[in-house]
Order: C-alpha cells, then structure tokens, then sequence
C-alpha cells in the first residue's frame, strides 16, 4: 500500500513539474511571438526604406542600399530562427 501511495506521490510531482513546464514554454511562446510581430515590423520599416531610396536615385544611395540589403538579410535570417524556436515551442505543448 505504501509503494502505491510513493507511487502516487512521485506522479503528482511529476504532474506538478510539467505544469510548471507547460506555463514557461506558454509564456515563452508569447514573447517569442511579440518578439517575432517586432522583428516583422521593422524589416518591413527597413524594405519601405529601401524602396523609397532606390526611387530617389541609386547612384547617391548605392552604398546605402547595400548596407540595407545585408541588415535586411540577416533580418531574414533571425526571423526564420525565432520562427523555428517559436515552432518547436508550439509542439512541445501540443504534444504535453
């Protein structure tokens, strides 16, 4: 009867742990996902930018746009990062 009682106990620590895991990987998806919504943003600020420096002259902006075109990319990058971490949270719950 005790072992069943130890049994029980050791579960509900268990259930207690992953609950407590379940509401950190919550929290962390929401802020991955603000995070991913800023990152959006400004690469959409930064190709509006763009855009309207290529239609003022490329000759004068030439070494501006290249600066752009990297921060740009590398934008690129970040953003299919959070969205793989944001991804992998997501099934982490999904399979709790």
């Amino acid at each position: 009867m005790q072992d069943v009682l130890k049994r029980l106990d050791s579960l509900e620590e268990k259930i207690s742990q992953l609950s407590q895991k379940m509401e950190y990987l919550k929290k962390e998806n929401i802020m991955l996902i603000e995070e991913n919504v800023k990152i959006k943003q400004e690469a959409e600020k930064i190709k509006l930018g763009s855009t309207a420096s290529r239609q003022g002259g490329k000759d004068q902006n030439s070494g501006r746009d290249l600066s752009v075109n990297k921060k740009t990319e590398q934008m690129k990058k970040d953003l299919d990062k959070y969205i793989e971490e944001v991804d992998k949270c997501i099934a982490l719950i999904n399979n709790m």
